[in-house]
């Protein structure tokens, strides 16, 4: 804590002296502009991501301290922003939006040095740019999670194209089959037989596995005269929901090897609050010291309490954030969503919300302020972790 104190002061006091240096990332380079106090015009140099790129960067350097902006910390470059911190580097976190606002605000045209020039500029005056502050394991926590979600997702993706298949080939004589379609049993089942002319040429082996009463219903339904063309179709969707519900549990295996972690096994005390979402949550935000104990500056990270907005001769009132990380946003409003449904004091409040006139995101996302207090109230210690229900009253 000491030393992220130090970090700042010294920011302060000396950025007048400082190299200020602008980091634009991609999947494949870095561009990156520096802007010493000789001078007004950025030195601008593109570095592949690799491991060599601290070093480069730092020879670019010529051993003068500096402030580095990076726009888009939590989507690439996570290897090369861990080295940097363990070398000691001063790395401020820039959002993309705005981002894209200073950098229209000096010039229309847009390219990565561009970009990279006006982080730079960025990093030369505004000395409040949250700090980038996160572990190794909190970035497998962030990737792990990201990844299952992903994953997750292209399986109901696929499901959906699945049940739209055989409710043409099958009709709705397939639904008895088998309670749920994301069934191995039944996924196999459907790749072996994937049309209803399959299902009936096989009686015995049928009637076997879905027994006589689901038998009947296809007897009834009958066969089509036509070839199947979906035949091909139900067979690979078949086969690719297997294999992503293959690699959702190698990715949830190894998920569950860091549930001992500190900070996870801290927010998995709380209630409705299970591992995926421990994960993204302590993945995302990052060393909780960064917000220097302001739990306000926390709940803005996430994206839950409003920005201040006035014009004119009206009052001031509250708008939406634009500038917050979705990730750690979507899990407090998955986890307060979630709260709704299982705990009177929640529904509560946010039945309160309604009659106040909030449609029902704004409600949901005030509800999921209080989740947002308690988890970072958790990990400063500053709370127990049980305040989460009595806290909503």
């Amino acid at each position: 804590m000491e030393a992220m104190a130090a970090k700042k002061k010294g920011t302060v006091e000396s950025a007048e002296k400082r190299v200020a240096v602008g980091i634009d990332p991609s999947k494949s380079a870095l561009q990156v502009s520096l802007l010493t106090p000789l001078t007004h015009k950025p030195c601008r140099q593109r570095l592949s991501l690799e491991p060599q790129a601290v070093n480069k960067l730092e020879e670019l350097l010529q051993r003068h301290e500096a402030v580095i902006a990076i726009e888009g910390s939590h989507s690439v470059g996570q290897l090369f922003l861990l080295q940097l911190q363990e070398r000691g580097h001063d790395v401020r976190e820039v959002h993309p939006l705005l981002s894209k606002r200073f950098r229209e605000a000096i010039s229309e045209d847009h390219s990565d040095q561009k970009d990279a020039d006006g982080l730079a500029l960025l990093a030369s005056w505004k000395d409040d740019l949250p700090m980038v502050s996160f572990s190794q394991e909190q970035a497998i926590y962030k990737r792990l999670s990201r990844l299952r979600t992903q994953l997750v997702r292209e399986r109901s993706r696929y499901l959906n194209q699945l049940h739209a298949c055989l409710v043409e080939t099958y009709g709705i004589s397939y639904k008895p089959l088998f309670g749920d379609l994301s069934a191995k049993k039944a996924l196999r089942f459907f790749h072996e037989y994937p049309t209803i002319n399959d299902a009936l040429a096989d009686a015995t082996d049928i009637q076997q596995r879905v027994g006589p009463s689901a038998w009947e219903q296809l007897q009834e339904a009958g066969i089509w005269s036509e070839s199947i063309y979906l035949r091909t179709e139900v067979r690979v969707l078949a086969s690719q929901i297997l294999s992503l519900k293959d690699r959702v549990a190698e990715v949830e295996r190894e998920m569950a090897k860091l549930a001992e972690a500190p900070e996870v096994a801290e927010l998995l005390k709380l209630p409705r609050v299970g591992l995926p979402t421990a994960l993204a949550i302590a993945g995302n935000t990052g060393d909780i010291r960064r917000f220097e104990g302001d739990v306000n500056r926390y709940v803005a990270y996430a994206g839950l309490a409003p920005a201040l907005y006035q014009s004119g001769a009206g009052g001031t009132s509250g708008r939406r954030r634009r500038r917050y990380n979705r990730y750690l946003q979507h899990a407090f409003m998955f986890l307060a969503f979630n709260m709704v449904y299982a705990q009177p004091l929640a529904r509560e409040y946010y039945d309160r919300k309604r009659l106040e006139g909030k449609r029902h995101w704004a409600a949901i996302r005030a509800l999921a302020r209080h989740p947002c207090r308690i988890v970072f109230r958790a990990l400063t210690k500053l709370k127990p972790p049980q305040e989460v229900v009595t806290s909503l009253t």
